[in-house]
């Protein structure tokens, strides 16, 4: 029956939702619950439809999908609703994704006042469904809103509607189908959210009905092709709005059982997608379930051959479906036997099934251990081995109906005495060890040439030193006997690691260590390398090349693909630099006193290397004497020392510096004789008389004052003198004082 509920809310939203793939795929119904991301299979409709002045309606027009806001595929599975506050998840748990149908009311809907086309908007989507036994269970989950209007009568309100039809058109007379007014607030499973959204300021109530489901049985429509169809309306009047989002689930319309004869309890499972279960033990007509939320139900079967559940399934809309199950014991045995048939070279195997059950038909499956699988149900069958000796056989027996099943294993022989071999693990062993281990296959018992006359099942020699080794292989009743098989197992050649490099270096330096194998030939190196060869360094290195900076003895050791190893060491040596600790006297000098001496211990095969500041070249010894020139301005030079050792070329290096302060004689004579004939060249500098007359102005690029005056020649007197210049710190600085003036 249908069921029409006139609610008074603020906003219902509906969610629907189906979901596909808990029972398998049904190419009938592809994308029935949208987990392609897309609409395929879907067809959707809008049109606008208005009661209020002036009135605007539209046909319902089928629209290509999706259709902007009204037919939305969902992608977030982790979203909320912010329409009800983030309380609703816009995709339910278990879900990658829903369709949204319908929208809300935005404000640019609200800028166009009375245009129709921005508001009254109805809008539905549409699935045929072909119903068969697989699917006649219709699982459905979904929630709705519509906003609050009390000045709208109930037939003007937003709208939301789940209907099935036949496949005449005709609605399907079933409580499922869901049809829901904003006229009324009192209906179960709604709940109020007053919205602060200043569009909704004049109905701001929201109610909303959070994720219900609701399963439709449609046994009675098995091999029909009906019609699922979801609808959302905005209100015929103004601006109230309803949308749903939604998905679907299909399931057989039975109760699944899990139980085998060996078990103490039987596991019942009922369609999922009801509110409610109600199991009933048909024999002693008790309710045996505490928990009505459970769809599984564990049923005691200890000296129980045969019982009978009833289900009663009741769906959040009110509808009440039932179900019986008979659970039958099933005791499947699974058990074979195997023979070898044919010549020593057949390989081949007969196989007896000797399975049995209780009640039901027997399926089985075959693993021969080859790599083979068969489902034959011949009671007697031979396979066919293309490789000899020991096969694990697996049958694996099913019971159906029931879900029971069973195997067993058996170690099984074939022979084909062609097919028995025998190979090395490694070509080659270490010197002197007993590491090689030959492995045989294709017999069922072998004769090695380590213990002759002795048979037995060990397919593998291990501890075995260099050397020929045979081995015959045998069926398990030595009818059939393969031809002895050899192999030899050899010594590897002779060989050795080595370190090269450096085994010294300079401190604050580093030194490259090299290793490497090479082989050998009457104890000495053939110049031949060894290779592939992998490394183990005493630093935790496991390259061929290393680099240290600290003293001490390196170890590595080589191994070589066979495991074989050797061990070297090297010890590395750090040398201390020269010393670096020389002095310089006097610190400070200048261009008349411009004499500087510098000195260093001699150290036993050092030499020392001088540099002062002033371009003029190295000097070489400890001790040296070094004149700075005259014409030097005054500044700040660098000293110096680089000293090697001549021994390992460590070197070390170090510097100090010493001040060139200007020079101002009291006297000068400019009398032409190139001695003393300018004062103060390449200096900034004024010179006065006794009157304040200013004699002579140059700069850092003058000769220096002559003595004279606009040309002429000053006599003999005591001027005044005042000179700028820029000391090392790049700070200005003056210098006043009397120069005499003598001819």
């Amino acid at each position: 029956m249908n069921k029409r509920h006139n609610l008074i809310i603020g906003l219902i939203i509906c969610l629907t939702i189906i979901s596909l793939g808990l029972f398998g795929a049904n190419p009938n119904l592809i994308n029935l619950g949208f987990e392609n991301g897309n609409f395929n299979g879907w067809t959707g409709y809008t049109r606008v439809y208005s009661t209020d002045v002036p009135t605007y309606n539209t046909p319902w027009i089928q629209v290509l999908l999706p259709n902007s806001r009204r037919q939305v595929i969902m992608t977030d599975t982790t979203a909320y609703d912010p329409t009800v506050g983030n309380l609703l998840k816009i995709i339910p748990k278990g879900y990658k994704y829903s369709a949204r149908l319908g929208d809300v009311i935005r404000s640019a809907d609200v800028t166009q006042g009375n245009n129709m086309g921005f508001r009254c908007w109805q809008q539905k989507l549409q699935y045929k469904l072909a119903v068969d036994s697989t699917n006649s269970l219709l699982i459905m989950k979904f929630a709705c809103v519509l906003q609050y209007a009390s000045d709208h009568s109930t037939l003007v309100e937003p709208r939301f509607k789940l209907t099935l039809y036949d496949s005449s058109g005709n609605e399907i007379n079933t409580c499922t189908n869901y049809d829901v007014y904003s006229s009324s607030n009192s209906v179960k499973g709604f709940q109020t959210y007053n919205s602060t959204n200043s569009l909704y300021s004049i109905a701001p109530q929201i109610q909303w009905r959070d994720w219900t489901t609701v399963g439709a049985d449609l046994s009675a429509y098995k091999g029909q092709t009906i019609t699922l169809e979801f609808m959302s309306t905005d209100c015929t009047g103004r601006f109230h709005f309803g949308y749903a989002y939604f998905v679907a689930d299909y399931q057989p319309m039975k109760i699944s059982t899990d139980f085998c004869g060996s078990s103490d309890t039987a596991k019942l499972t009922a369609p999922t997608g009801f509110e409610s279960y109600r199991w009933r033990d048909v024999n002693t007509h008790k309710i045996v379930n505490t928990d009505t939320t459970l769809s599984t139900l564990a049923v005691p079967m200890i000296g129980k051959d045969s019982v009978i559940y009833h289900c009663i399934m009741r769906s959040a809309t009110g509808c009440i479906d039932s179900l019986s199950t008979t659970i039958l014991k099933y005791k499947p045995v699974a058990s074979f036997t195997a023979k070898m048939v044919g010549s020593c070279t057949a390989d081949s195997v007969q196989f007896s099934n000797l399975a049995t059950t209780n009640r039901g038909k027997l399926t089985y499956l075959w693993d021969y251990g080859d790599g083979t699988t068969d489902t034959i149900s011949s009671k007697v069958h031979l396979h066919h081995y293309n490789t000899s000796g020991h096969h694990k056989v697996t049958l694996t027996v099913y019971n159906p109906p029931s879900t029971c099943s069973i195997d067993t294993v058996k170690d099984v022989e074939s022979i084909d005495v062609d097919l028995v071999g025998l190979k090395a693990d490694q070509d080659s062993i270490c010197i002197g060890s007993s590491t090689g281990k030959l492995r045989a296959n294709g017999a069922w018992t072998y004769e090695w040439s380590t213990n002759p006359g002795t048979f037995n099942l060990d397919s593998i020699k291990s501890g075995l030193s260099a050397g020929t080794y045979w081995v015959k292989g045998y069926d398990s009743t030595h009818n059939c006997t393969s031809n002895k098989h050899y192999t030899t197992i050899s010594e590897e050649s002779e060989w050795m690691d080595s370190i090269q490099g450096h085994n010294w270096f300079c401190s604050g330096d580093s030194t490259k260590l090299y290793a490497s194998g090479w082989y050998v030939n009457m104890n000495k190196q053939t110049g031949i390398a060894k290779t592939p060869l992998t490394y183990q360094w005493s630093n935790g290195a496991l390259t061929d090349t290393i680099n240290t900076n600290k003293a001490g003895t390196y170890t590595v050791i080589a191994t070589d693909k066979w495991g074989c190893s050797r061990t070297s060491s090297y010890n590395v040596k750090e040398k201390v630099l020269p010393l670096i600790n020389f002095t310089v006297s006097p610190n400070t000098i200048n261009s008349k006193r411009n004499l500087v001496s510098c000195s260093i211990n001699q150290e036993p095969s050092v030499l020392y290397n001088w540099t002062f500041g002033d371009n003029t070249g190295v000097s070489t010894g400890n001790s040296v004497i070094h004149y700075y020139s005259q014409n030097l301005p005054s500044a700040l030079y660098t000293i110096a020392l680089k000293d090697s050792d001549t021994v390992y070329g460590c070197t070390n290096s170090g510097t100090t510096s010493i001040l060139l302060e200007p020079f101002v004689p009291n006297v000068f004579t400019p009398n032409g004789d190139e001695h003393n004939d300018y004062f103060m060249p390449n200096y900034e500098m004024d010179v006065y008389d006794r009157y304040g007359i200013l004699l002579y102005s140059g700069t850092k690029e003058s000769n220096g004052w002559d003595g004279s005056y606009k040309g002429q020649r000053l006599e003999p007197d005591t001027y005044f003198y005042i000179i700028h210049y820029t000391d090392y710190n790049n700070q200005k600085q003056t210098i006043k004082g009397y120069i005499t003036l003598i001819r």
